[in-house]
């Protein structure tokens, strides 16, 4: 990759648009008391002690000086099921509060409903950063619920919910699979066959499957994302492996394997094998990555810690 020392501002927007993010609506109130809102994905968390978080906020915004001189804002993250919320605050409607449900949080700021979490802060800092404002919030109270998140991608939404039923759809072909990945104790969680050892497989190729299988061995999963989806040729169909974590007792016929000691234990298929050697090789990277392609040979996608 050579560097790029004549910036086209259109290009330079649809590399930033490689970074997958979640989708927010910042609010506040300006001095006569009237609502005021726009759609971001320009948001992340800074610091926990003390709790701050910040937002870019374009210059050229029509709110922009409402938010650059209020005492407080909030951050709505949304849903999957608010892609029209998120387009109604990028528009310039005048009336996006009466088109939309929403409850005075503390301070007074507007908070979305339904949104999956919701962070009412404090003014903390305004810096300058060239054609935009970062406004940097104290945290002061903040809520969350369960859901799944609304992303965006190259100026597309996407559900992070479908992943769930697209990794299924292909695992449900004659002759698949589907297992996990479970980090457990600072190793992972592996099935001792004896003289072999297997990640933990689901009795059906469903995610539903899986965790009612571990539940019943009285372990508590916790599903994050897909780790690798990939065509077995030496079954004729798919496999896909989750990412996550377990907790709880071990049962009878697992064995919880040291990250440190994976190269050498002796995993009875080597696609699991490799697929371990990579877990390791993330954990100490810290940033953990996305595998497609066969058992073989693939490609695999950074998709951050």
């Amino acid at each position: 990759m050579t560097p790029n020392t004549t910036i086209d501002p259109k290009a330079l927007r649809n590399a930033f648009g490689a970074f997958a993010t979640g989708v927010t609506v910042i609010t506040t109130r300006q001095p006569d008391g009237t609502p005021r809102g726009f759609t971001a994905n320009s948001f992340t968390s800074v610091s926990l002690d003390p709790p701050l978080l910040l937002v870019c906020l374009a210059r050229t915004a029509h709110s922009a000086d409402v938010f650059a001189n209020a005492p407080h804002f909030a951050v709505n993250i949304l849903a999957q099921d608010q892609k029209a919320v998120s387009g109604l605050f990028a528009s310039r409607a005048a009336d996006k509060f009466d088109q939309c449900a929403w409850t005075p949080g503390s301070a007074g700021v507007p908070l979305i409903d339904g949104s999956l979490a919701r962070f009412t802060c404090a003014r903390h800092q305004l810096v300058d950063a060239g054609d935009h404002l970062i406004l940097i919030g104290r945290v002061e109270d903040f809520a969350t619920t369960e859901g799944q998140p609304l992303g965006y991608f190259r100026g597309n939404y996407f559900s992070i919910g479908l992943e769930k039923d697209l990794a299924e759809a292909a695992a449900a072909t004659k002759d698949s699979r589907l297992g996990a990945v479970l980090a457990c104790n600072d190793g992972v969680l592996l099935k001792d066959d004896g003289d072999q050892l297997r990640l933990p497989l689901a009795p059906h190729p469903t995610l539903d499957s899986l965790t009612a299988k571990l539940a019943a061995l009285g372990l508590t999963p916790l599903i994050d994302f897909v780790y690798a989806a990939f065509d077995d040729r030496t079954t004729g169909g798919h496999a896909i492996y989750y990412h996550g974590s377990v907790s709880g007792p071990l049962p009878p016929g697992y064995r919880i394997v040291p990250l440190a000691d994976l190269a050498q234990a002796r995993i009875a298929n080597p696609a699991e094998a490799q697929m371990l050697a990579r877990y390791a090789q993330d954990f100490r990277n810290g940033s953990f990555s996305i595998y497609h392609g066969t058992e073989t040979t693939g490609q695999t996608r950074q998709i951050g810690a």
